[in-house]
C-alpha cells in the first residue's frame, strides 16, 4: 500500500513539473466543449434561401378571415429560414458561390393556382450540393415550414367550407374561393316551396302539390346531412393532435447530448492517453524490471495508474462541469453523482490505457495504440441507437461513461435503478481491464 502511494505521489510531481501536459489536460476538453458548443449553434443557425418570385400577378387568396399574397408567403417562410429575394439567374450565382444554401422559386401562376381550390400549386427547392448535410437539415426544414402554412391554410379553407355550408342551409351573399354570388339556402328554400304546395292545395291543385313533396324532401334529408358537415370538417381541419411534452428548463437533450459527448470525448481521450503514457514510462524507468524483485505487485501498479488517471479527469472534468454551469443554460447540479460517475469512468478510462501502455513496448506506440483505439471506440459510445455499436461500445468504457453523463445531463428524475447499474458497469469495466492490464504486467516483468 505504502509504495502505490509513493508510486502515486512520483506521478503526481511528475505531472505537476510538467506544465504543459497539465495545460493540455485542461485546456483539451474545453476546447472540445468550445467546438461542441459552435457546432450546436451552427446546427441552430438559420440557413439563407434565396427566393425566387416569378409569380408577379400581385394577386391575393382570400383564406378564412384574411387574404394571402406572395409576399405574405415569403413572409411566413421567413420565420423558419433567413430569406434573401433574389432575381433568377442572382440566386443560381449566389447557390454557386456558396452565398445561400438554397434556392426557392415561386413559380408563375401560383396564387391563381392556390386561388382556383383545384390545381396544387408547387414550389422548387435546389439545395447546395457542396455541402449535403446542411441540405438535407435545409429541405427537412422547409418542408416543415410548407407543412405549417399548409396546416393554417387548410385551417382557414376549412372555415370557408363551414361557412359554405352555413350560407347553403341559411342563405346569404356568397364569396368564397374567388367566386361571389347570393344564395337563397335550404331553409329560405324549404319555406318557399311549402308556400307553394299551400297555395296549390288552396287551389285545389292537390295532384300538384304532392308532386312537390319529393323536392321538400329533398331539402330536409340535404339540410340533416350538412348538419354533419361542422364536426366532420372539425376532424378533417385536426384529426389528430400532437402534443410534444417541453423538455425540464436546462436539461433539453440536444444541448444535453452535445455536453455529455464533449466530455466523453475530452475524459476518454485525455484519461486513455494519459494512462498508456504512464504506464509505459514505467517501462522505461526500469520499475517493471523492479517488479520482478517482488518490490511491487503487478495489480498493486495498474491500480496506482487507474486512480492517478481518475484523478486527473476528476479534476478536469469537474472543471469543466462548472464552466458549462457558469456559462451556459444546461442545468448541471446532483454533484455527488458526478463525483461518483467521473470517478468510476475515469478508473475505467485508466485501465484501458494501462492495458494499451502494458501490450506497447515504448512509450510513442503506446500513444498511438492507445489513440488508434480510442477515437474509433469513443465515436461508437455516441451512436447509442445503432445496435451493433451499441453492443460494442457496452463492452468498453465509452458507451457506460456517455450512458451516465447523459442521464445526468438530461433527466430531470435520476432513476436510481439504471443509474446504479450504469455505475457498476462502469466498475466491472475497469476490474476487467484492469486485470487484463495486471496480468500483462506481470508477464513483461517476468521476461
Amino acid at each position: 500500500m505504502r509504495s502505490a502511494a509513493l508510486l502515486l505521489r512520483k506521478d503526481l510531481r511528475l505531472l505537476a513539473r510538467t506544465p504543459a501536459v497539465l495545460l493540455i489536460l485542461i485546456v483539451f476538453p474545453l476546447l472540445v466543449a468550445t467546438l461542441v458548443a459552435l457546432a450546436l449553434q451552427s446546427d441552430e443557425r438559420r440557413p439563407d434561401v434565396a427566393v425566387v418570385n416569378l409569380d408577379t400577378s400581385g394577386r391575393s387568396v382570400a383564406v378564412g378571415e384574411q387574404r394571402l399574397s406572395i409576399d405574405d408567403y415569403i413572409a411566413r417562410l421567413s420565420e423558419d429560414v433567413d430569406v434573401r429575394p433574389l432575381g433568377a439567374e442572382e440566386a443560381a450565382a449566389a447557390l454557386e458561390d456558396g452565398r445561400v444554401s438554397a434556392v426557392l422559386t415561386i413559380p408563375a401562376g401560383f396564387i391563381s393556382d392556390l386561388q382556383s381550390g383545384v390545381r396544387q400549386p408547387s414550389l422548387t427547392l435546389d439545395a447546395s450540393r457542396r455541402s449535403p448535410i446542411e441540405a438535407d437539415a435545409i429541405v427537412r426544414n422547409l418542408e416543415a415550414a410548407v407543412y405549417r402554412l399548409n396546416q393554417r391554410l387548410a385551417v382557414g379553407y376549412v372555415d370557408q367550407v363551414l361557412r359554405l355550408v352555413d350560407l347553403v342551409v341559411n342563405g346569404g351573399e356568397l364569396g368564397f374561393f374567388g367566386r361571389t354570388g347570393d344564395a337563397l339556402g335550404l331553409r329560405n328554400s324549404r319555406v318557399l316551396v311549402t308556400g307553394v304546395q299551400e297555395r296549390l292545395r288552396a287551389d285545389g291543385q292537390v295532384a300538384a302539390a304532392d308532386d312537390l313533396d319529393p323536392l321538400v324532401n329533398f331539402i330536409d334529408e340535404t339540410q340533416r346531412n350538412l348538419d354533419l358537415a361542422k364536426p366532420a370538417a372539425n376532424a378533417i381541419r385536426a384529426p389528430i393532435v400532437l402534443e410534444v411534452s417541453e423538455s425540464a428548463e436546462g436539461r433539453e437533450p440536444l444541448s444535453a447530448f452535445g455536453f455529455a459527448g464533449a466530455l466523453l470525448v475530452s475524459l476518454g481521450l485525455a484519461g486513455v492517453l494519459l494512462a498508456a503514457a504512464a504506464m509505459s514510462a514505467e517501462r522505461e524507468d526500469q520499475v517493471l524490471v523492479r517488479l520482478g524483485r517482488g518490490l511491487v505487485s503487478a495489480w498493486t501498479l495498474v491500480a496506482e495508474k487507474m486512480v492517478f488517471t481518475a484523478l486527473a479527469c476528476l479534476v478536469v472534468g469537474l472543471t469543466l462541469l462548472a464552466g458549462v454551469a457558469a456559462f451556459t443554460s444546461v442545468a448541471v447540479g446532483r454533484w455527488p453523482l458526478w463525483l461518483a460517475a467521473l470517478a468510476l469512468a475515469g478508473l475505467a478510462f485508466g485501465a484501458f490505457g494501462v492495458l494499451a501502455g502494458a501490450l506497447a513496448r515504448e512509450t510513442r506506440t503506446a500513444l498511438l495504440v492507445a489513440l488508434m483505439l480510442a477515437l474509433p471506440l469513443l465515436a461508437l459510445g455516441l451512436l447509442p441507437d445503432a445496435a451493433v455499436a451499441s453492443a460494442i461500445s457496452q463492452v468498453v468504457p465509452f458507451g457506460p461513461a456517455f450512458e451516465a453523463f447523459q442521464t445526468l445531463l438530461v433527466e430531470p428524475t435520476v432513476p436510481a435503478g439504471d443509474f446504479t447499474t450504469t455505475l457498476g458497469h462502469l466498475a466491472l469495466l475497469a476490474a476487467v481491464f484492469g486485470a487484463a492490464a495486471a496480468a500483462v504486467v506481470r508477464r513483461r516483468s517476468a521476461a
